[in-house]
């Protein structure tokens, strides 16, 4: 089941709007303090050169400090019908000459600049917010020298209307910026992507049997999905390349045993003996017995050759794995009085593999040992240590034994030897595919009896899956 999630190229507007939008609110901010900061500072030189006006106009008269206002001096400041101008003038010891006597005084009294220019200070008049510039001047008094101070004050409007223009001017580029931004990025977004609708339409046009690699001209960050996908066509070409193997090798193989069991049915019907009717149904059952084990064998092959199918990955104790198998054949050998035993031991090892397909590769090579060896004869399974954590799996049988000439054919599906019983040719190509499954080896030579067949298993104790799974073992 797909979810419908957003597009990639939303995605990636997104991780690209954020960040952007993030940096541009505190360059915003950043110009709104800078635009506060510049309006201050052209402000101020008016400010102060308006104190500066007035510090010079204080004069010792006959009835003490006196200040001869310039209307000049505030008249540059009272340009704008918005402001509001407000002054103060102190003689020696805080001494109130004229002007505004509440007007606030600076915050860190005595931080006067040493340079004689004046000091500026935010405040509150009135309820209405206010910028103070404030200037030590020095007088003659007599013969001694004194501080007069000199404050003037301007309500912020103008100051404050000329800090946002300069935002505003501000927001409308940076807004400009993040509008160009967003639109070079969608096409340059959208031509980056062109080549995954690219890819998309010529899947589309695939026929639905083209199981063949796509071959596109896509980005390096989209190649490993292409692989992926046909990595996984590649599989699903071989799962129904063998479903249809398995179907066609089905429908030859048991044709010719279901016609059997219908004609040995109908027989049966008809017979009025009771020992022939005995010998039917015998035969019936026999034939069924064959069939089941055909079909069975179709099923086994089926799975252990297709490789897009995982191997189980379990622990899997190979002396005990032998021993329920020759327990589970005991009547089989007994029927033909065949001694089957077990040998050796696989020091108690354990083998990472899949414990069905296991049990049926030692089943069907102990099967093929008692089908073809000599009647009141030997079978033996014989177990012993291979490599570090590994077993070594023989079956030794002492009948007629496989030509040296033969013994790699034999392996291929149906591959039947002339005289060799009514067997589907199938053992020995399923005990292949699940020995190679497993990373293992298997050879055929000689028994140690003149004739005998030894077939040699070799399992490692982990494996890699070629149908891709992680590695067995560490």
């Amino acid at each position: 089941m797909i979810r419908r999630g957003w597009s990639l190229k939303r995605r990636l507007l997104i991780w690209l709007l954020v960040p952007l939008l993030t940096l541009t609110a505190a360059m915003l901010v950043d110009a709104s303090r800078g635009a506060i900061n510049a309006s201050d500072r052209a402000y101020d030189r008016l400010l102060g050169a308006s104190a500066a006006a007035i510090a010079e106009r204080i004069i010792f008269g006959d009835s003490g400090l006196e200040v001869d206002l310039p209307s000049v001096a505030l008249e540059m400041l009272g340009s704008t019908a918005q402001d509001r101008v407000f002054y103060r003038v102190q003689g020696p010891g805080g001494a109130f000459i004229t002007g505004y006597p509440d007007l606030p005084h600076e915050p860190q009294a005595g931080k006067f600049r040493a340079d004689g220019n004046a000091v500026f200070f935010d405040a509150v008049y009135r309820g209405e917010p206010i910028r103070v510039a404030v200037l030590k001047q020095p007088i003659l008094l007599g013969r001694q020298a004194a501080d007069a101070e000199v404050a003037v004050a301007q309500t912020r409007g103008e100051r404050d209307r000329l800090a946002s223009d300069l935002v505003v001017a501000s927001g409308v580029r940076f807004a400009l910026l993040v509008a160009a931004t967003c639109v070079i990025a969608w096409f340059g977004i959208s031509r980056g992507l062109a080549p995954l609708g690219r890819l998309q339409a010529a899947i589309l046009a695939r026929s639905p049997d083209n199981f063949s690699p796509i071959e596109a001209n896509v980005p390096s960050e989209v190649r490993h999905v292409v692989a992926a996908v046909n990595t996984v066509m590649q599989r699903l070409a071989h799962s129904i390349a063998v479903t249809e193997r398995f179907i066609a090798d089905a429908s030859h193989q048991l044709r010719t045993p279901l016609a059997a069991i219908q004609t040995s049915a109908q027989l049966a019907l008809r017979e009025r003996d009771e020992a022939r009717l005995r010998s039917s149904v015998a035969e019936l059952l026999a034939t069924t017995q064959r069939t089941s084990r055909l079909a069975t064998q179709l099923l086994t092959h089926a799975r252990a050759s297709d490789q897009t199918v995982g191997v189980a990955q379990e622990a899997v104790a190979i002396d005990a794995l032998a021993a329920d198998v020759v327990r589970e054949m005991v009547p089989a050998a007994a029927s033909r009085d065949i001694d089957l035993g077990l040998e050796g031991s696989a020091a108690g090892r354990q083998l990472i593999g899949d414990a069905v397909l296991l049990h049926e590769m030692l089943t069907n090579l102990v099967d093929n040992a008692l089908r073809h060896g000599r009647e009141r004869g030997v079978v033996t399974v014989r177990l012993s240590p291979y490599g570090q954590e590994g077993a070594l799996i023989e079956v030794e049988d002492d009948g007629p034994g496989i030509p040296a000439n033969e013994r790699q054919r034999v392996f291929e599906r149906f591959r039947r030897l002339s005289g060799r019983g009514d067997g589907a040719g199938l053992g020995l190509a399923i005990v292949r595919h699940i020995v190679e499954r497993h990373g293992g080896s298997i050879m055929l030579g000689d028994a140690p009896h003149p004739g005998g067949l030894l077939v040699h298993v070799e399992l490692p104790h982990g494996f890699r899956d070629r149908s891709g799974s992680r590695e067995a073992a560490e």
